[in-house]
């Protein structure tokens, strides 16, 4: 069941799987919302023994902005606070993918009172192309299918599923994109806020400076053969960061892929275990 709460006049969606257990927040990034992390990936997360919840950005899916001012990665990440203190989370492991990962970068930066650990997935530390052939390419092909736009549920669901044929690891799980994708015509599409968050991340520009001061443990993965934010990405943010803990997978492209689902989670749960015993926290203080 989705709920809300609120940072300020921002009305933000989020939902959660379990009632207790080690407390996760997933973040997505700019022109996705909440479902971009699978109802069946969060069950998994779950029954792994987390409380796990999923929120929509500002101004994307069923949150709601009311201004047009543009807003800064100072902004997401007290939205990141809110949500955790409507789910009365004092602490929480943050994992964000793609521009999730750089919003839950963000939040670790300013907000590391509030992160038991960081978890980047297919992420960077600038928004930064890297720039290959192949690459470009791709980037290109998937902005020509995402600017052809759609009118209803079913031409929503074939273009996530041209997206990931794209971007995505093979073989696609074309029914899983097809779902995403009218789940996000469903929840509402909203061009303007996913427009206002890929400028955010704009303007914070090279973040490799800040998350060098950053004491968060920190755990990244990334996919090998990932296209869109190219593995050299995934290395520079763990570099960037003290500690952090670098994981690729052979054959993983910009997605996060059912048939690696289990092994993600387990990466997750044994890096939090880590994260626990070391400084005895992996959930909320009470």
């Amino acid at each position: 069941m989705v709920k809300t709460t609120t940072n300020g006049d921002v009305v933000l969606a989020y939902e959660t799987f379990g009632h207790e257990g080690r407390p996760i927040l997933l973040l997505t990034g700019a022109a996705a919302q909440m479902v971009m992390w699978p109802t069946a990936f969060c069950e998994a997360l779950a029954a792994k023994g987390f409380h796990v919840a999923r929120m929509d950005n500002r101004g994307t899916g069923l949150s709601q902005d009311p201004t047009t001012a543009q807003f800064t990665l100072d902004d997401i990440a007290a939205d990141v606070t809110a949500v955790c203190d409507a789910l009365g989370w004092p602490g929480a492991h943050l994992f964000g993918m793609s521009e999730g990962g750089m919003f839950a970068q963000a939040t670790a930066v300013r907000r590391p009172e509030r992160v038991l650990s960081l978890i980047s997935l297919a992420s960077a530390p600038v928004l930064r192309p890297w720039i290959s052939g192949p690459n470009l390419r791709a980037a290109w092909r998937v902005y020509r299918v995402m600017s052809r736009g759609a009118t209803n549920r079913e031409e929503l669901s074939q273009l996530w599923v041209d997206v990931y044929k794209i971007a995505g690891t093979p073989p696609v799980d074309e029914e899983l994109w097809r779902e995403v994708g009218r789940q996000h015509f469903d929840h509402g599409l909203r061009p303007e806020g996913d427009k206002r968050l890929f400028k955010a991340v704009i303007k914070a520009g090279d973040r490799r400076r800040e998350l060098r001061g950053l004491r968060v443990p920190t755990l990244v993965l990334h996919g090998e053969a990932d296209r869109l934010a190219l593995p050299k990405a995934g290395r520079e943010t763990a570099k960037a960061i003290p500690g952090a803990k670098l994981v690729t997978f052979p054959g993983m492209g910009h997605d996060l892929p059912p048939q690696l689902w289990s092994r993600i989670i387990d990466e997750v749960d044994a890096f939090v275990q880590e994260v626990a015993a070391v400084t005895g926290r992996d959930r909320p203080i009470t």
